[in-house]
Formats: structure tokens, sequence, C-alpha cells
């Protein structure tokens, strides 16, 4: 429990540091980077799920998990969002067509504020975040391929 509290603090802390600065005005999006963190136990992501009645708007988008880790996930990964730092969507995968695929509704109640998605690879005792993956917004969905995006963990 005390190393899940650790984990789950070091990748908030990460979260916090590739925010935008108050100070920059033009709101552009940095450019998405990958941080690995290695975890002895399943992140406490649904215990810091936000409450939905709290937020005015919702993003849902499919997120499929690239080929290079399907043959590591399971039912027991998770997917998550967060807004500086906040969990703000969680997600267990399911199978479409033989591929594990995620379902996230990430919740906001401001527009043009940076989305991190974070994947638990319960068989590789892996977190991996990709900072700055989107920007809220709840009229347009990140998609990608097929109406499905496939975020790049690994190389």
């Amino acid at each position: 429990m005390k190393k899940s509290l650790i984990a789950l603090a070091a990748l908030a802390f990460m979260a916090w540091g590739c925010s935008n600065s108050e100070e920059e005005e033009d709101y552009a999006t940095p450019a998405p980077q990958v941080v690995k963190l290695e975890v002895s136990e399943r992140p406490l992501w649904y215990e810091l799920a936000p409450n939905f009645d709290q937020y005015g708007q919702y993003m849902k988008v499919e997120v499929r998990l690239q080929d290079a880790l399907q043959s590591y996930a399971s039912a027991a990964d998770l997917m998550s969002a967060t807004i500086d730092g906040q969990v703000r969507g969680v997600s267990e995968p399911k199978q479409v067509d033989g591929r594990w695929v995620f379902s996230l509704f990430v919740a906001s109640n401001e527009d043009n504020v940076n989305i991190s998605l974070s994947y638990y690879c319960d068989k590789l005792h892996c977190i991996y975040t990709l900072s700055n993956w989107a920007t809220f917004d709840a009229s347009i969905v990140p998609l990608g391929t097929g109406g499905i995006y496939e975020p790049t963990f690994i190389n």
C-alpha cells in the first residue's frame, strides 16, 4: 500500500511538472513525452476517480493499446486520464476484435487544459504516462485511425 502511494505521488508530481506554466500566454500544447514508472502494485486510480457530478463537461475517447503492448495486456490493466495531476477518468480494458481497447470518459469544467494519459500494465508492473496527450475539448474527441486513438507508449 505504501509503495502504491509513493508511485501515485511520483506520477502526480511528474504530471504537475509537465504542465504549462501560468506565464505562457499562447496555450500551445507541449510535445507529448512518455515516462515509464515501475510499480509493485496496481494503482488506485479508481479510488481517485472524479465525482462526475462536480464537472460540467465530458469527453469520450476510445483508446486502443498499441501493437507492441497487446501481448502483455490483460483484464487487470487500467488506463487513466489526468488533468493537473488529478485523475479525471479511469477505464478497464475490453477486447474488441482480439485487441485490447479502453473507453475513457474524461471530466473537466474548462476547455483547453492539457490531459495526460497513463496506462498500467499488470503483467509488466509498469505505468506508462504520455504527458500532454491531448487538450480537453468536449466538442472534439481526440481520434486516431477509424475513430480509435492509439497512443505510442513504447517504441
